[in-house]
């Protein structure tokens, strides 16, 4: 039924002219830093099935959407794995990688990416493949993960990152984070895939209050987003920017309560 869905979303975006960003989360559930669980028809796999698994169920969705007309044109083989993913069952701690944990760790996540990535190419071998960070508030981790990137051979075409003032600071916070990627040379675009800023009332779990540069208004709201629009046109390496979920106006389909960040109004 996802599948489904996703398709027709895909062959709407393509038929309109519009590229197709397919996000795999890899998991029953909302996959982010906190959540990579592995989904419960995979959790009795071997790691080594596991990447056989990862590899078929990649390609098998990837062949189910060009043939529906829904060629993606970017793929993001997992959604925020700043600490990998496919964790193992809810609640383990296992097979997370900080950038303290072993190599044993880091060496199964890369395989994993690896084995999506290779389907990835296989498939559509056009689309672009990011992997995704939200670690942006964190330059020295992003260098760290990166690194790993590069030094561990993983094939990708563009960093992606979340930013979100509400849980990652103020705009210095991101430019920050884009001169030290810059900086390292690694030879990759990035996109911001994911954004979003209220309108309203401040989002659940907020850290950062921005209200006295960028008030929760209409116009809080545009002044912020032309403000980031801005500052990422000062960044070449910069190719895009994702606003998360602009359509919510409190439907209840991707969290549990009003996201209160959407961009336009469709009622």
């Amino acid at each position: 039924q996802d599948l489904d869905y996703v398709k027709s979303v895909g062959k709407r975006c393509k038929d309109a002219g519009f590229n197709f960003m397919l996000d795999f989360h890899y998991s029953d559930t909302w996959a982010d830093p906190a959540k990579q669980w592995t989904p419960n028809a995979w959790k009795t796999l071997s790691d080594t099935q596991l990447y056989d698994k990862i590899y078929e169920y990649t390609k098998e969705c990837l062949q189910q959407l060009k043939t529906a007309g829904a060629t993606p044109d970017f793929i993001q083989t997992g959604n925020e794995i700043s600490y990998g993913m496919l964790w193992g069952v809810e609640g383990t701690t296992a097979n997370r990688c900080y950038t303290n944990s072993s190599a044993a760790n880091w060496n199964r996540f890369f395989q994993l990416l690896k084995k999506a990535g290779l389907a990835c190419r296989e498939e559509c071998p056009q689309a672009k493949i990011i992997l995704h960070s939200e670690r942006t508030p964190n330059p020295n981790v992003l260098t760290d993960y990166f690194d790993r990137m590069k030094n561990n051979a993983i094939d990708y075409d563009i960093i992606g990152l979340s930013y979100y003032p509400a849980y990652h600071g103020n705009l210095n916070t991101l430019e920050t984070a884009l001169n030290t990627l810059e900086n390292k040379h690694y030879g990759k675009d990035i996109m911001i895939v994911e954004t979003g800023y209220c309108y309203a009332w401040p989002l659940a779990g907020t850290t950062f209050d921005y209200t006295s540069t960028y008030p929760y208004t209409e116009e809080g709201q545009r002044h912020f987003t032309a403000d980031l629009v801005a500052k990422l046109n000062d960044h070449s390496s910069v190719k895009g920017l994702l606003w998360w979920w602009p359509e919510d106006n409190g439907n209840k389909s991707v969290t549990d309560s009003w996201w209160n960040a959407a961009l336009y109004n469709h009622n």
